[in-house]
């Protein structure tokens, strides 16, 4: 039963990186904010991050998250509200590695599909940083948690 379950319980780790592409998952992640820093040409996504789906759908265990593509180059987006307001991921995809133009690092292309559109980018890596413990929800959502 939901009433039984933990209040929280404890990530493996608080940090991610490329390394753990194949371990990571994004479907149905909603995305709240998108940070630009021209500086380190860096890319960021704020999103309710799903680290745990309960069997059978019963609930999710969800935490705040960032995730921050570094070195990027050629940003594409491409999305259509429409009559939707939200911005929920489908997936992200890797593209195999590749030499970037100036000969000097190693790079992917990364597709993010979402709900309302695509966002794609050519990065040398990226890192998802989860703000705090997961928690049990029955949404899908941060905020949204545990509204009936």
């Amino acid at each position: 039963k939901i009433g039984t379950m933990k209040k929280n319980i404890k990530p493996e780790k608080y940090v991610w990186n490329e390394t753990d592409f194949n371990d990571l998952g994004w479907h149905d992640n909603r995305i709240h904010a998108v940070f630009f820093v021209h500086v380190d040409f860096t890319f960021s996504i704020s999103i309710d991050y799903i680290y745990r789906w309960e069997e059978n759908f019963v609930g999710y265990w969800v935490t705040p998250a960032r995730m921050s593509f570094m070195n990027i180059s050629n940003l594409k987006i491409n999305i259509s509200f429409n009559d939707m307001s939200d911005l929920i991921i489908e997936d992200i995809t890797r593209s195999e590695q590749r030499i970037t133009p100036n000969g000097l690092l190693i790079e992917n292309e990364y597709i993010v599909r979402t709900n309302v559109g695509i966002i794609s980018l050519f990065s040398t890596g990226f890192e998802l940083q989860l703000k705090q413990d997961p928690e049990f929800s029955e949404s899908q959502d941060v905020r949204l948690k545990n509204i009936p």
